[in-house]
């Protein structure tokens, strides 16, 4: 077995424990942010279960997502947008396969547009979370 195939084979042991761990987090921030005017948190539908890889909410206002990202930053909290551009908008789409866009994509420019991944991993701890929270809160309250 190779060094990675070990690491991960290790790493498995844990996978549902850190998926719960996740989802934990997950609902933390959905309780903590319910309430905030000028994001949109992200949607589990009935009977999915979603494992937050990533947890990623969108602000309303596309020229909202840099100012969000720029005050979490400066307050120690490593957000990121990790999609900021579509993918039918990177230079070289569709990377030399053929493709065929049928109209505009309104919604992936606008998911590139206001999306913004909070700190999302099984060792968060409440605290962590909550002034995550906070500090989307804050922000929530000056933006306009």
């Amino acid at each position: 077995m190779t060094c990675k195939a070990t690491v991960l084979s290790a790493k498995l042991k844990h996978i549902d424990e850190w998926n719960a761990l996740r989802r934990k987090w997950a609902a933390r921030y959905s309780a903590g942010l319910r309430d905030a005017a000028n994001i949109q948190l992200p949607y589990e539908a009935p009977g999915n279960y979603h494992v937050y890889h990533l947890y990623v909410i969108e602000t309303r206002k596309p020229e909202h997502r840099d100012s969000l990202l720029a005050f979490l930053t400066a307050n120690g909290i490593d957000a990121k947008c990790h999609y900021p551009i579509a993918i039918h908008q990177q230079d070289g789409f569709p990377w030399g396969k053929p493709a065929r866009m049928a109209g505009p994509l309104p919604n992936s420019e606008r998911n590139a547009a206001c999306c913004v991944s909070l700190p999302m991993f099984p060792e968060l701890t409440a605290e962590e979370v909550d002034y995550v929270i906070g500090k989307v809160l804050e922000w929530d309250r000056a933006a306009k």
